[in-house]
């Protein structure tokens, strides 16, 4: 296994992003910026051969890897390898709770970043140094840096989902084991919390145009 960077040498950095073009890309950045990826690939599994061989300084972690072990159960993986591994996580989604994955596991000073917010190389590399720094120091916070619904609850983030997936009040009750008159108050209550006002047309149509467009996806233009 490598050693830990030396004093003042760059971080050593594994890429793990299962899209290609992107993997490469991001890496790339990274290396222009001064940082040293000593390993990228789009496998979970390759990833944790890849750590145990190199012993990275940081990880940084695409949410979403497809099938199979997710970017969160890779970083509590990554975590119980190395105790000391910096963990950044990127993805299209403004809360990772939108994904519908369970993250209570996420190691608590790893920092959750949004893609299209993280701008140039240079501030991927400073969430990295910020990564090593707190898992060093034991701080950190699991979620967005400012996510844009902090006051939405685990249920109502749920309900949001099941919403923009098409179900009736009816499936979300059944799928919730609640009654549809819970599930009618809690979505009155996401329609409050997004600013939705009480006569503005059809409230689920617009609390699913919500959802798509924190989690990163196309929102269909009016009439298609």
């Amino acid at each position: 296994m490598d050693g830990p960077a030396l004093p003042g040498s760059p971080p050593r950095v594994l890429v793990v992003e299962d899209n290609d073009f992107t993997r490469m890309t991001l890496s790339g950045a990274l290396v222009n910026a001064g940082v040293d990826v000593v390993g990228e690939t789009g496998s979970a599994a390759e990833a944790i051969r890849i750590a145990r061989r190199r012993a990275p300084d940081a990880a940084m972690l695409d949410l979403d890897l497809g099938a199979g072990p997710s970017g969160v159960d890779l970083a509590t993986e990554l975590r119980r390898m190395l105790p000391s591994i910096g963990l950044v996580i990127l993805s299209s989604y403004e809360d990772p709770r939108l994904t519908g994955r369970n993250v209570s596991h996420l190691p608590g000073d790893a920092i959750y970043a949004v893609k299209g917010r993280t701008g140039d190389a240079h501030q991927l590399a400073d969430l990295l140094d910020r990564a090593i720094v707190a898992a060093r120091d034991g701080e950190g916070h699991v979620g967005p840096p400012q996510p844009a619904r902090s006051n939405l609850t685990d249920a109502q983030i749920d309900v949001m989902r099941l919403v923009a997936a098409g179900m009736s009040n009816t499936q979300i009750a059944t799928a919730r084991f609640v009654s549809e008159s819970s599930v009618e108050r809690i979505i009155g209550r996401i329609a409050v919390e997004l600013q939705i006002p009480g006569g503005a047309g059809n409230r689920r149509v617009l609390i699913a145009r919500e959802y798509l467009r924190m989690t990163g996806a196309a929102i269909p233009e009016h009439g298609d």
